[in-house]
């Protein structure tokens, strides 16, 4: 694995990384896969100012710390931290003190979890009637993420702000083109199933507040039937299913 681009030809700079990143891709649990193909691996410690902080271990067992331009990162193979998990199902402020933190370390980073981690706090502001905050992590995502398969994360998000705001056709407006690409979308990938199920859940709360109950169930049945690929946006349709089912008695999809 040649890496003496990266220090502009510095011999001992190529040495260095040599002695640090060879002994480490074996045993890192973080993998950074740049544009060029290469593959870096170290412990991930915040991204900030467009640049990945990596720590490594030498050959010698000291720690290095090496930025990489996230500009040239393709993909990022990083396990959730258990910050993440600890969130799942707290109250919304319990999820803000958690989540903020994490989402100022890590946001821009290619990876689904941090996505999950800022639809999360986005959510958890929405609750708590902080919809400034909730619409500052949605433009967070437009930023960073901007063209993507994640870019339907923050329209659904900001739709369902409106939502909570009683406005059901504003919301209905916004969320109405990613439910129209998705529906056109034979095979999505991982990335775009995961974006497109949360659109699918904010499109069938939506259709719900309008008394659209056998659309409602229809965009809820979506999520298990064709966007399945993350376990958490499965169990939350579920749960609107049961929900739904409960309230409206022999509701079916038409």
């Amino acid at each position: 694995m040649a890496f003496s681009d990266l220090f502009s030809g510095s011999r001992l700079g190529f040495s260095l990384l040599l002695a640090v990143a060879l002994p480490s891709l074996a045993r890192a649990d973080d993998q950074i896969t740049m544009n060029s193909g290469k593959v870096i691996a170290g412990h991930i410690v915040s991204v900030s100012d467009g640049q990945v902080t990596v720590q490594a271990t030498a050959s010698n067992g000291s720690l290095v710390t090496l930025p990489y331009q996230l500009s040239d990162i393709k993909t990022v193979t990083m396990a959730p931290p258990p910050e993440l998990v600890a969130a799942k199902g707290q109250p919304p402020a319990q999820v803000v003190s958690t989540l903020a933190p994490l989402v100022k370390a890590y946001a821009g980073l290619p990876t689904d979890w941090v996505l999950d981690a800022m639809a999360q706090l986005a959510d958890a502001y929405t609750a708590l009637n902080q919809d400034d905050a909730a619409n500052a992590v949605y433009a967070q995502i437009n930023t960073l993420y901007p063209n993507s398969v994640y870019s339907p994360i923050a329209t659904a998000g900001q739709a369902k702000v409106l939502l909570a705001q009683g406005k059901a056709d504003q919301a209905l407006a916004a969320v109405q083109p990613v439910v129209d690409l998705a529906n056109k979308t034979i095979a999505p990938s991982a990335a775009e199933a995961r974006s497109y199920a949360g659109a699918f859940l904010v499109y069938g709360q939506i259709l719900e507040a309008q008394k659209k109950f056998p659309e409602a169930l229809e965009a809820y049945l979506t999520v298990k039937t064709m966007f399945y690929q993350n376990q958490a946006l499965v169990d939350q349709s579920d749960q609107l299913v049961q929900k739904l089912r409960a309230t409206n008695p022999g509701v079916s999809v038409d």
